[in-house]
């Protein structure tokens, strides 16, 4: 078993850090926030000349930008300023909300969407944008404003989600309180797009009533089959819906679910290994695995086979022909169903449904029109973050002087300890619901006269090798187990089986605290990034990536035996551009020298 908590690399004699190129787009958008901050005047929740309003966002990694008074708007409490956005790339979206001091750390605004407000920022670099005047938390009086719609569906058609003389388009969103059948859209007759057949615009003029310059939020949505709008990151907020201000304008047309049209056909071969969830999901259906995706409009699920003729029996495979055209974004997701409740399904990326964030993506090829996709695990669960055997696992605890949080003072001469967690199932604790007496085998037994209190437990097959576990106490060892009293609930110990090795893997003494110990661990399943690799040297430049993924970066170092780690933060996901996507993700990439001795490792704080 290999360790993941700390990953180096060494190539030629030599281990090399990563800090090297990025790439680099335009960043320079003159950008004039404003907020009325009258309705916290009323309210009392802001005294002008004490208490400071910001604007907080993407532009400045959510620091203060303090905002100031505008006199020429008095006796209105305008509060306004402007900014170089140098952070947010141009044509890209910036996002940002506003910050009462006066309500301290609960001083941040709460949008009528509930997301960050969003802009979609010029393309141009240098250029300036001024965003509409809304008020602290969209309180403002509401007012009704008229917002024109247009969408193109020509690659709909194509993909087969829009069938001309049957389907329509609609719009759902928080005018219309997401509500299907109310904001229908008309198919204008008299438009044309250059390259695409027929009349693929879809328009339609609504009142839109909210605060002024309130946040909304919208997708598009095709009937019949209810076949969501998907747009890209770009045209999202945080909620994955489109956005726009409660002003008077027309929107942009956009591509449904930003797709491009394309007369170009692909076929796409994806495969995904389900190894992991043979081994620790006794409940697998294994006729339930599908595919959905954007290239059938996240519609009914594409079943997946298995060949049982081949190596390795877990991996299921779907070919799709998509005209998706050469460029464009795929955005697709795993699912399977449960033996014991077909009516549950398990998700691929947990919190990728429709849409969300976790959806996997991977872009068409520009000159191929054949792609077969590398497998990848089931939630990016590999093997080997798993026990692929029973494991033992010694476990030690040091009671000296415990306290439980009941305030209860562990007695050794007529109390028990006992250990609980993910290896066995979480069993009913004492004083709970269902009390009952702890199963055979998981009290702990001190070690002479020490206050070191052990015992090995096989650790189940199928078992994560990073687990949650917990000490608890029997008071006067009169309920035959433990009462959750070490910490609060949901607070437990996390460490890592880092070996199968040894018999048994030695963890170390853990101290009965309501703080317990999270050791550091990477994994694929963990999402702080990993996968720290060093390939072969060219033109005197190493090429170092790891899985870029936010709270992992890089640290250097030129010996093992001596100095100090520094700290590269510059390298962690939410910052890092330089690299290229893969079906597992975003993969960091930089250059470093290939001379000298360096060392480098992944952390995650």
């Amino acid at each position: 078993m290999k360790s993941k908590s700390i990953k180096y690399a060494l190539l030629g004699g030599l281990m090399f850090c990563a800090v090297g190129i990025m790439t680099v787009k335009a960043s320079s958008t003159i950008v004039t926030f404003s907020v009325d901050m009258s309705t916290n005047v009323l309210l009392g929740t802001f005294v002008p000349g004490t208490d400071t309003v910001s604007a907080r966002g993407t532009f400045n990694g959510f620091g203060m930008l303090n905002l100031v008074q505008d006199a020429s708007q008095l006796p209105e409490y305008i509060y306004t300023n402007t900014v170089n956005d140098t952070a947010d790339t141009n044509g890209g979206a910036l996002q940002y909300k506003f910050y009462d001091s006066n309500l301290g750390s609960t001083g941040w605004e709460n949008p009528a969407t509930g997301q960050n407000r969003a802009a979609l920022l010029p393309l141009t670099s240098g250029a300036s944008l001024v965003l509409p005047t809304a008020f602290f938390s969209d309180a403002g009086a509401p007012v009704a404003n008229i917002v024109n719609f247009q969408v193109d569906i020509s690659q709909q058609v194509n993909l087969g989600n829009f069938v001309p003389g049957t389907s329509s388009v609609e719009v759902r969103g928080l005018l219309n309180g997401w509500t299907g059948g109310v904001t229908l859209l008309t198919n204008n007759t008299s438009i044309t797009v250059p390259g695409e057949p027929g009349n693929p615009v879809w328009q339609g003029s609504y009142l839109v009533t909210n605060s002024p310059g309130g946040a909304e939020a919208f997708k598009y949505v095709i009937q019949p089959g209810t076949v969501w709008d998907s747009p890209t990151a770009v045209n999202q907020d945080g909620g994955q819906n489109r956005y726009f201000a409660n002003v008077a304008q027309t929107l942009p047309l956009v591509n449904f679910s930003d797709a491009p049209f394309s007369a170009q056909s692909c076929t796409d071969v994806f495969n995904v290994d389900m190894s992991a969830v043979v081994l620790a999901d006794t409940n697998f259906d294994r006729t339930s695995l599908t595919i959905n995706g954007s290239f059938n409009g996240w519609g009914a699920g594409i079943p997946m086979t298995n060949n049982p003729a081949a190596a390795n029996t877990n991996i299921y495979t779907s070919s799709q022909t998509i005209r998706s055209g050469a460029g464009s974004t795929i955005f697709y997701q795993y699912r399977y169903t449960l033996l014991s409740n077909p009516a549950s399904i398990v998700y691929d990326h947990l919190n990728g449904i429709n849409g969300g964030g976790g959806n996997r993506f991977f872009v068409e090829p520009l000159s191929i029109t054949f792609t077969n996709l590398p497998p990848v695990f089931f939630n990016d669960a590999a093997l080997d973050d798993y026990l692929t055997q029973p494991t033992p696992v010694l476990f030690s605890v040091d009671m000296n002087g415990a306290v439980g949080n009941d305030a209860h003072v562990f007695n050794p001469s007529v109390d028990t300890v006992y250990i609980n967690g993910q290896f066995a199932n979480w069993y009913a604790w004492a004083g709970g619901v269902n009390p009952a007496p702890a199963p055979p085998g998981y009290q702990m037994v001190e070690v002479g006269t020490s206050t070191i209190y052990t015992n090995t437990i096989a650790i189940p097959a199928g078992t994560p090798v990073a687990f949650d576990y917990k000490y608890g106490m029997d008071p006067g060892a009169v309920n035959g187990g433990p009462v959750d009293d070490e910490a609060a609930s949901g607070v437990n110990h996390y460490r890592v089986v880092r070996s199968t090795g040894f018999n048994p893997y030695v963890m170390p003494v853990d101290t009965f605290t309501n703080h317990p110990y999270a050791e550091p661990f990477f994994s694929s399943v963990n999402t702080g990034g990993a996968n720290l690799t060093v390939g072969a040297a060219v033109a005197g430049k190493v090429p170092v990536t790891w899985l870029g993924r936010p709270g992992a970066h890089l640290q250097s170092k030129g010996s093992l035996t001596s100095g100090v780690w520094l700290d590269i933060p510059a390298t962690d996901g939410t910052n890092w551009t330089a690299g290229s996507s893969t079906t597992n993700g975003f993969m960091s990439l930089t250059n470093w020298p290939s001379s000298g001795s360096t060392f480098f490792r992944l952390i995650k704080p």
